[in-house]
């Protein structure tokens, strides 16, 4: 009886302590699946899961390689309902049929996705045209639907011209995302701006410098700026790139006039990767909030 006293005794002392020492979920968080561009050279393409509350929901862009990600992350895609795509480039979509087949092989009941992204013009069709040449009857993965769990798609094309308004598309349990145009050459583009418990943060996508009042205004007081930056500063990268993306020192300006908490820089280029301490300076010559460089597999609890 005494041993067992002494047992029940032990038990009631770490029993808490073991409780309380348990970390807390981040009410927002961000896992970088890819934080490359076009070139292969060792990142994944452009691509991000926000957790909200510990639980992966939203897929924000799914450049080649998010799916290889996913998995050595072992991330579970169980509650993924929303996809926010920023544009239709090859290095921001490649995968989303790759992580459509994950998500399906991998639940235990019908999957409703919303999915949101730029409207069409030129080469570049709309989002829910995008969609349905996948995944929809005589799209190239029709089999898809097939393959695993029931999956519907609800997708909405989104506003492209810079004058077009800033847009909430998502308001529900907490949980507010919102959009704006922006630009990036002749492929139509837009950023994200995702709240939750009182944190936001911001996907620029790739835009050029053009955009840039779009996105201060959908960056306001943000917890966190996740910036593309593909470029060095003007003439250290070819010319024709700053029709397509923005460069550090604008990019600080932008961090600096939007007044969020913190900038992390990522869809990466080697010639960016190789000058970090200069991008760095450039950026503070405007915002002197802390500047993080983006990895795959980086994990960022927004607010911390």
């Amino acid at each position: 009886m005494k041993t067992l006293t002494a047992l029940a005794l032990v038990v009631a002392i770490l029993l808490p302590t073991r409780i309380r020492a348990t970390p807390a979920k981040p009410a927002l968080e961000v896992v970088v699946l890819g934080s490359g561009g076009p070139r292969a050279f060792g990142r994944a393409g452009s691509s991000f899961i926000v957790l909200l509350a510990g639980t992966p929901r939203i897929l924000v862009d799914a450049g080649p390689g998010a799916f290889l990600r996913i998995g050595e992350l072992e991330l579970d895609l169980n509650k993924v309902d929303t996809v926010l795509l920023t544009h239709l480039h090859i290095d921001h979509s490649a995968d989303l049929p790759a992580f459509f087949n994950a998500r399906a092989l991998t639940s235990d009941g019908p999957i409703k996705y919303r999915i949101f992204g730029p409207d069409g013009a030129g080469l570049f069709p709309k989002t829910s045209r995008f969609v349905n040449l996948l995944v929809r009857e005589g799209g190239a993965f029709a089999y898809q639907k097939t393959f695993g769990a029931n999956e519907s798609f609800t997708v909405r094309d989104l506003a492209i011209t810079l004058d077009s308004a800033r847009a909430k598309i998502l308001d529900e349990d907490g949980l507010v995302v919102e959009e704006i145009a922006t630009h990036h050459g002749d492929c139509p583009a837009v950023a994200y701006r995702i709240s939750y418990k009182g944190l936001a943060v911001v996907f620029s996508g790739d835009m050029d410098a053009s955009a840039l009042p779009n996105l201060v205004q959908l960056a306001k007081n943000a917890d966190l700026l996740i910036f593309n930056c593909a470029v060095l500063d003007p003439p250290n990268s070819p010319s024709q790139l700053y029709d397509l993306h923005t460069p550090p020192r604008k990019i600080g300006e932008a961090a600096r006039d939007s007044g969020v908490k913190s900038l992390l820089l990522s869809h990466l280029a080697p010639d960016v990767e190789s000058q970090e301490a200069a991008v760095q300076k450039s950026i503070r010559a405007s915002y002197a909030g802390p500047v993080a460089f983006a990895s795959d597999k980086l994990r960022v609890p927004v607010g911390k």
